[in-house]
C-alpha cells in the first residue's frame, strides 16, 4: 500500500499491492515489505466501508489466489507479520508506535486476503497457499504448510491474551480477533457439513491448546469491561515533520526506556530488596510484568508517554 496510500479509492491501482499479487516471488527479507506496510488510512469500522474495501481490492485478491502457488508471497507476508510480533509486548509497554503500526498493517492485509481465499477454496487448498518451496524436489512441497498455519493461529491467540489492551494496541487486538473469526468461517462457504476441520484441529489439539482457556477468559473479560474504542488511527505511527522521520521514532522509544529506568533507579534507591529483584529479571521483562506494580503505576501516572 505504501506511505502515500490514504484512502480506499487508491487501492486498485496501488503499485505495492500489484507487486504483492504479481508473478514475481518476494523474499520475506525484501525492503518491499517496509514500504507496503507504511500505509496510514483508517481501516473500516462499519459494513458499508468494509464493502467498499472488498470491492476495491477484489482484483488484487483474485490475482494473488491465481499466482500465489507459484510465488509464495502470501507465506512471505505471514512470515513478515510473525517477525513483527516478537517485540509487540515490549513495544506496547514502551509506547513504541512503529512496530505496532506495521504489525497491525500486516495483519490487516492478511485478514483481507484470507476472507477471499477462504470463500473460494477448501481448507486443504488453503493449506497449499501457506507454503512455497523452491523446486528442490517433489517431497519438499507441502512440508511446512501446516506449521505456518498453526504458527499464525498460535501467534494470533498469544497476541490477544498477552498484549496489554491499550489505545495503541486496540486496533491490532481487534484485527487478531477478526482474523480468528475469518479462519473459523470456512463452514459458511460450504453446503456440506465440515466434520473434520483443519483449523479446529489446530486450535483443539495443536500448539494452540495451552492458550485456549486463557483466550476464552481474555475475550470474556474484555467483553465485560466494555472499554470504549480509542479514536480511529490511534495506532498509526506519526512521522515527525522536523526531519526526524522513522529514526526519530526509534530513538524516541529508546530514550523513553532509559528515562523510565532512571526514574525507577531513583525510586528504588532506598529499597535494596526491590532493586535486587528488578536487576535480576531479563531486559525484555524489566518494564513488564515483573516490575513492582506500585512503581509501574507511579511511572505511568507521572510520566505518561
Amino acid at each position: 500500500m505504501g506511505a502515500n496510500s490514504s484512502s480506499i479509492s487508491e487501492l486498485p491501482e496501488n503499485e505495492y499491492l500489484q507487486k504483492l499479487s504479481g508473478s514475481e516471488p518476494i523474499s520475506e527479507n525484501d525492503p518491499f515489505w517496509n514500504q507496503l506496510l507504511s500505509f496510514s488510512f483508517t481501516t473500516p469500522t462499519n459494513s458499508a466501508d468494509l464493502k467498499l474495501l472488498e470491492e476495491a481490492t477484489i482484483s488484487v485478491c483474485k490475482s494473488l489466489v491465481e499466482k500465489n502457488p507459484r510465488t509464495g508471497n502470501l507465506g512471505s507476508l505471514i512470515k513478515v507479520f510473525l517477525s513483527r510480533t516478537k517485540e509487540l509486548k515490549i513495544s506496547a509497554e514502551c509506547q513504541n508506535h512503529l512496530f505496532i503500526w506495521q504489525a497491525h498493517n500486516a495483519l490487516f492485509i492478511i485478514c483481507c486476503l484470507l476472507k477471499v481465499f477462504i470463500s473460494r477454496m477448501s481448507e486443504e487448498e488453503l493449506q497449499l497457499h501457506f507454503t512455497y518451496e523452491e523446486k528442490a524436489g517433489p517431497s519438499s512441497y507441502g512440508v511446512e504448510c501446516e506449521d505456518l498455519v498453526e504458527e499464525l493461529l498460535c501467534c494470533l491467540i498469544q497476541l490477544i491474551v498477552e498484549i496489554p489492551l491499550l489505545d495503541i494496541t486496540y486496533s491490532i487486538s481487534l484485527e487478531a480477533v477478526t482474523t480468528l473469526i475469518v479462519f473459523l468461517s470456512c463452514q459458511l462457504f460450504h453446503k456440506e457439513i465440515l466434520r473434520e476441520s483443519i483449523i479446529h484441529r489446530y486450535l483443539m489439539h495443536g500448539r494452540c491448546l495451552p492458550y485456549t482457556s486463557r483466550l476464552v477468559k481474555t475475550l470474556l473479560y474484555n467483553f465485560i469491561r466494555q472499554e470504549r474504542s480509542p479514536p480511529p488511527g490511534t495506532h498509526v505511527f506519526q512521522q515527525q515533520t522536523d526531519g526526524g522521520g522513522l529514526l526519530y521514532g526509534i530513538a524516541s522509544g529508546v530514550a523513553k526506556i532509559f528515562h523510565r529506568l532512571e526514574e525507577t533507579h531513583q525510586y528504588l534507591q532506598g529499597d535494596v530488596r526491590a532493586w535486587t529483584r528488578l536487576c535480576s529479571v531479563g531486559p525484555s521483562n524489566i518494564l513488564g510484568e515483573l516490575m513492582p506494580k506500585e512503581i509501574h503505576l507511579d511511572m505511568r501516572k507521572n510520566f505518561p508517554v
